[in-house]
């Protein structure tokens, strides 16, 4: 498969860099990745040890992910693109020949369009992967494993939680004299009643007389009869 990249790409001073033949071949045991874009990604790498984390490296290619807004107010995560355009068309061709042909790249290409990702979407996220892989194996020095992507991987999932018996809290009685802080006695003092509810009876703030019941029963047997 014969891949073309953009004329832009061919702006890279080559005489200023220079490309060791081994990290070519240690990126060409990675299906998807041939010796035309082995070179392309260590000329824009350069060296490894310019990144600290993999997270840097996909900066400086521009696939980390960004809140994107519209004029209208709705917004997304997307590519943020703001690295090197060479640099994503050689990963974006990369990732194109190993969907077809690395079954690690195809299997994850294929789970982001069963949760209903765009096609191009799923590129993307392929391309992010590969660059880690890229990143691992220049920084190790070791040519890519599909049993140390599948070990990785395992690790990453969330384990399941064992059923812990719940907690059994131990609670005090309740102690008027307790000490309390201010804002607990200030609660408790607008909780209290303002008045006593002897003299508070259908909103007459008067005390209401001993013999009330016995009066009202008098005058309602006297209109009866």
């Amino acid at each position: 498969m014969k891949t073309f990249y953009p004329r832009s790409l061919f702006l890279l001073n080559l005489n200023q860099s220079s490309v060791e033949v081994g990290l070519v071949d240690l990126l060409k045991t990675f299906k998807g990745i041939g010796v035309y874009s082995a070179v392309g990604l260590l000329l824009c790498i350069e060296d490894i040890h310019r990144f600290p984390t993999k997270k840097h490296l996909a900066s400086y290619f521009g696939l980390h992910p960004v809140y994107k807004q519209s004029g209208d107010g709705t917004g997304a995560m997307r590519m943020s693109k703001k690295g090197r355009a060479e640099a994503r068309a050689i990963l974006f061709m990369v990732a194109f020949n190993a969907i077809n042909t690395n079954p690690v790249i195809k299997a994850l290409y294929r789970r982001c369009l069963a949760k209903g990702m765009h096609k191009r979407a799923a590129i993307g996220v392929c391309m992010h992967k590969i660059l880690r892989i890229v990143y691992a194996m220049l920084k190790n020095q070791t040519p890519f494993d599909p049993e140390i992507d599948r070990q990785n991987q395992l690790k990453s999932q969330p384990k399941q939680q064992k059923n812990k018996p719940p907690k059994v809290r131990r609670l005090q009685k309740y102690d008027d004299e307790a000490p309390i802080s201010r804002r607990q006695y200030k609660k408790r003092k607008e909780q209290a009643p303002s008045q006593d509810e002897s003299f508070v009876i259908s909103g007459i703030d008067e005390p209401a007389p001993s013999n009330a019941v016995s009066e009202l029963m008098r005058i309602s047997q006297k209109l009866i009869s």
